[in-house]
């Protein structure tokens, strides 16, 4: 009989902690479940995602056609795939679409102000336009003493052969020039002779041989000294 009362008495004690924990666990299974729910989308949210994703087409991938090498040139040949190139390089994709929907070219760029920029395009923040404006000066600046650079330098490598070519025959021909030049003198003077100045009067003085040898003649003899022989 006392083992048969200790299993009852263990028995009630054992259903008496469960009894207890019971509330916990429908507790704890019912936050699972809610968060469960909560997480995991719907059937129609999930379908109207669906929907929204297909409604709203992915943009476009922006086609330039501009060559680095391109971007080299003068900016007055630069086009309007290049100015958006430039703009990419800028970080200013941005801005990319609506240049290019203005026709934006190289000229229209030089033309580029700091009320334009705020105005047309929202570029609000001042630093990033005066950073556009003044990169767009520099380029002028530069493409400016380039092409007089260029310029000259185009003229020197024309006028290069003509030099080379001067000098050979003044070399080669040395001899036969300077002949041809003195004949040539002769006969510009022959063609254009030189006036000799009329004669002096015999009783006219003239004034630029006035007081030379003006001692001559005039009777004054200087005396000899002789040494005397001792």
């Amino acid at each position: 009989l006392t083992s048969t009362s200790r299993r009852v008495s263990d028995a009630r004690t054992m259903a008496a902690r469960l009894l207890r924990l019971l509330p916990w666990l429908l507790l704890a299974t019912l936050a699972t479940t809610t968060a469960a729910e909560e997480a995991a989308p719907t059937e129609a949210e999930a379908e109207a995602e669906t929907q929204a994703n297909e409604a709203t087409p992915e943009p476009e991938p922006l086609v330039i056609n501009c060559k680095p090498a391109e971007l080299q040139e003068p900016i007055d040949t630069w086009s309007v795939d290049c100015v958006a190139q430039w703009l990419d390089n800028m970080g200013h994709d941005d801005l990319q679409k609506p240049f290019m929907a203005n026709g934006i070219n190289g000229t229209l760029l030089r033309e580029m102000t700091l009320e334009k920029l705020e105005s047309d395009y929202g570029v609000a923040d001042e630093s990033a336009r005066k950073k556009l404006v003044y990169v767009v000066k520099d380029i002028v600046k530069k493409d400016s003493y380039k092409g007089n650079t260029n310029n000259w330098a185009q003229f020197f490598m024309w006028a290069l052969p003509f030099v080379a070519i001067y000098k050979w025959l003044t070399v080669r021909y040395e001899r036969q020039i300077s002949r041809m030049t003195k004949k040539y003198q002769k006969w510009q003077d022959a063609r254009t002779p030189v006036e000799a100045p009329p004669p002096a009067a015999a009783d006219a003085t003239n004034e630029w041989i006035s007081g030379v040898n003006a001692d001559v003649g005039t009777g004054h003899k200087k005396e000899k000294r002789t040494k005397k022989a001792d």
